[in-house]
């Protein structure tokens, strides 16, 4: 490979570095290719990409963008998956996948600029999803409203039932 091509490697994967969200290393070894074309396809419909790149050059390009150390990251066969949007999906993703196929092995990977152990990923991939965070935010949000609304429904209930009584007092006044 000459040392242009190289370089266009590395720029490549600078870009995605600094477009993602969260990055993985995944060891593929015994993997065959349409297992990998599955995790590829997996991946994409959850805005993620697995990337194949030598160890060195993706050592340049994480060095490029500010990326604390990860020289015991970058051993062996490994492939890179990018998270565009929601790490925690693709680190549900990534587990799930590792369960059908054992020869995936996460490895770590970095959470904006925070290195990840593969326990760490793990750990990620337990949390519930940025959907259900915000759904439960938005429940959290919303009980305390729910709440009030019942009680100043209670109180113009309330009201009106007085108004009703004092209508039929004084109804009944003018009768007798």
């Amino acid at each position: 490979m000459e040392r242009s091509e190289k370089e266009n490697i590395v720029r490549e994967l600078l870009e995605r570095l600094k477009k993602s969200q969260a990055v993985f290393v995944v060891g593929y070894h015994g993997m065959d290719v349409p297992a990998m074309e599955q995790l590829r396809r997996n991946l994409r419909g959850i805005e993620g990409e697995l990337k194949v790149a030598k160890n060195t050059l993706m050592r340049l390009a994480l060095g490029q963008a500010g990326f604390p150390g990860e020289d015991h990251l970058l051993k062996g066969q490994n492939a890179f998956v990018f998270s565009y949007r929601d790490a925690v999906q693709i680190a549900k993703a990534l587990a799930d996948f590792a369960k059908k196929f054992p020869q995936l092995e996460v490895r770590g990977g970095f959470l904006g600029m925070r290195l990840l152990s593969a326990q760490d990923v793990q750990r990620l991939a337990e949390l519930p999803s940025r959907e259900e965070l915000l759904a439960r935010v938005v429940g959290g949000v919303a009980a305390p409203l729910v709440g009030l609304l019942g009680v100043l429904q209670g109180v113009l209930r309330n009201f009106v039932w007085v108004l009703k009584a004092i209508e039929e007092k004084k109804r009944t006044e003018k009768e007798a």
